[in-house]
């Protein structure tokens, strides 16, 4: 399996240590997308748990401000979830979704080479 265009062929020096910065740098395909989907996972726990606190009406700023920056996630996983599923369950089939969309990221990273390396003894 040859490697994609976005895996950086060219070796590392055995003794440079990476920081946060040079992985994001170098890997921002993979840890772009993973910040996204990270943010919808958990704004989606937070729009469940304040729906478990308080109902979606005019007078709750949060509660709107939630709903409206996770309505277009929840949407699209309604547009693909069977007619059976009840509205509430829509929101768990979203979290697992997500949940799997960001599993299938890193796993596709790691089969195409984007390994930590582990320096012993530097």
């Amino acid at each position: 399996m040859s490697a994609p265009f976005f895996v950086h062929p060219a070796p590392r020096e055995e003794n440079h240590p990476v920081t946060a910065s040079d992985s994001f740098v170098a890997h921002w395909y993979f840890h772009l997308p993973n910040m996204l989907l990270a943010a919808a996972f958990y704004t989606l726990i937070g729009r469940a748990i304040l729906a478990m606190l308080f109902r979606l009406s005019a007078e709750r700023v949060l509660m709107r401000a939630f709903a409206t920056v996770t309505d277009p996630v929840l949407h699209t996983v309604a547009a693909i979830t069977p007619r059976v599923v009840p509205p509430g369950l829509v929101l768990v089939f979203a979290l697992v979704w997500l949940l799997l969309l960001r599993m299938f990221l890193f796993v596709t990273a790691v089969a195409f080479g984007m390994r930590p390396s582990v320096i012993i003894g530097g």
